[in-house]
């Protein structure tokens, strides 16, 4: 199933780590008033798989945040 959405963060927007269970964490992007949280998989055999989007994330980010510094 594909999702797609697009947010226009608002001036307080942040992004962090929320615990969402005992064991589980997921990274949220509060785009001030809306929020985003990547839930893991809740079997941790899938979680290498995330993993690596989470770094596919954090490099597309990267790269992002170089080409608008420019």
């Amino acid at each position: 199933m594909a999702f797609n959405a697009q947010w226009k963060p608002g001036m307080d927007a942040v992004a962090g780590m929320q615990k969402v269970g005992p064991d589980l964490a997921a990274p949220v992007i509060y785009l001030d008033p809306d929020s985003l949280a990547l839930l893991p998989p809740g079997d941790p055999a899938k979680w290498p798989e995330f993993i690596g989007l989470l770094h596919q994330i954090r490099a597309g980010a990267a790269e992002l945040a170089e080409f608008l510094e420019r």
